[in-house]
């Protein structure tokens, strides 16, 4: 026995014989959703957005100001015990360290929060971190930094997205 065609709910004008897979609501192709257990209705499917990668406005100042924090102090840290080791293959560790230290940071600021969000406060405090040592070497010497700098942002991407 084919399927009875109604019309649907929310759009009255279209007929269809498609059903929710769960309440058995009678859905269009407009309206229904693909989940991993067939076609659902909007009240069923429910699509939520994962809690690791649902910041408040607290997470967000909180990973904001621990980056700029922990730029400045890390670069003060750069500046004058880690300097010798900014130059040429030295500074992919610079950059690994970087990385993993501002990961760490956003980590504990934000309670292991996810997200563009997290990745670019990550990113800004390894960039203002670059900026402190700017004020204490030249700018030609510190082109190896961008090195450590590129590297740093990348291995934060990688963690945090």
């Amino acid at each position: 026995m084919p399927p009875t065609e109604v019309p649907c709910p929310r759009h009255p004008e279209t007929v269809t014989a498609l059903r929710c897979s769960r309440c058995e609501a009678p859905i269009c192709p407009r309206c229904s959703i693909q989940t991993p257990v067939g076609a659902r209705c909007r009240e069923c499917a429910r699509v939520v957005r994962s809690p690791v990668y649902t910041l408040g406005a607290s997470h967000i100042a909180r990973a904001f100001g621990a980056a700029i924090v922990g730029g400045a102090v890390m670069g003060l840290v750069w500046a004058f015990v880690l300097l010798p080791f900014t130059f040429g293959f030295l500074a992919i560790f610079i950059g690994a360290g970087l990385g993993w230290a501002f990961t760490r940071l956003v980590d504990l600021a934000t309670g292991r929060k996810r997200g563009p969000i997290t990745i670019a406060a990550a990113s800004l405090g390894i960039v203002l971190a670059w900026g402190v040592l700017l004020l204490f070497i030249e700018p030609r010497v510190a082109l190896y930094g961008l090195v450590a700098v590129g590297i740093g942002i990348y291995l934060a991407y990688a963690n945090l997205r």
